[in-house]
């Protein structure tokens, strides 16, 4: 075994590993042992596709395959209950680990390293300023249907305001004996998604969206 394999080898395990430790870390389907044998069979099939070339075959073949079949994988992570969808930042980590390792297999270790310190920075960092983006206030509209009665109104207004929510403005029209109530005020993505979750537990309250 030559000394470039075992450097592929090393650093396959070392840049898969780093970022299945940030998966394992925020416990996600796909951790360690996962991404270090992801980004190692990715490395791998690179250079048989390079050797097939070699060998008077067409080089992109398995490699073009490394893309469409680690998208399986990856979508084995992806769960989905009711609305709401998890596993998704998983599947893409998986999909980038297999390039990762398809660069160290092409020999092009400065790459590798550089999209590992960025997929780590986003994980690590940035997520953290989305938080604080998300605490950031912002106007918003409520859209709602309910029972035809302003004591509803009412009480759906008396509700968002126990959040220490602001309405800036507030509109009700009456179709097909349904009020439709439409609602401005300024809160944070928290905010929105204790309320909305309020209002529809709420049985005068018939539909809400955004």
């Amino acid at each position: 075994m030559t000394t470039e394999m075992l450097i592929k080898i090393f650093l396959s395990l070392v840049l898969g590993g780093a970022l299945g430790m940030e998966r394992q870390y925020h416990d996600k389907p796909a951790g360690f042992a996962t991404n270090c044998l992801i980004c190692l069979g990715a490395m791998l099939f690179t250079i048989l596709s390079q050797v097939m070339g070699l060998a008077g075959g067409d080089p992109g073949r398995i490699a073009a395959q490394i893309v469409t079949g680690v998208g399986f994988i990856g979508a084995g992570s992806i769960l989905r209950d009711g609305n709401k969808i998890s596993g998704l930042t998983t599947a893409a980590g998986v999909w980038l680990v297999a390039a990762i390792g398809m660069a160290i297999g092409y020999g092009e270790y400065i790459w590798a390293a550089c999209c590992t310190t960025a997929i780590l920075l986003v994980q690590l960092f940035l997520r953290r300023a989305l938080i604080w983006v998300e605490q950031m206030r912002h106007y918003d509209t409520l859209y709602l249907t309910c029972d035809p009665h302003w004591a509803v109104v009412e009480k759906i207004t008396t509700q968002i305001e126990k959040q220490k929510i602001r309405i800036l403005k507030s509109e009700v029209t009456k179709q097909e004996n349904l009020f439709h109530v439409n609602i401005v005020a300024s809160f944070t993505a928290h905010e929105f998604q204790t309320v909305t979750k309020e209002l529809l537990e709420m049985p005068e309250v018939h539909s809400l969206f955004q």
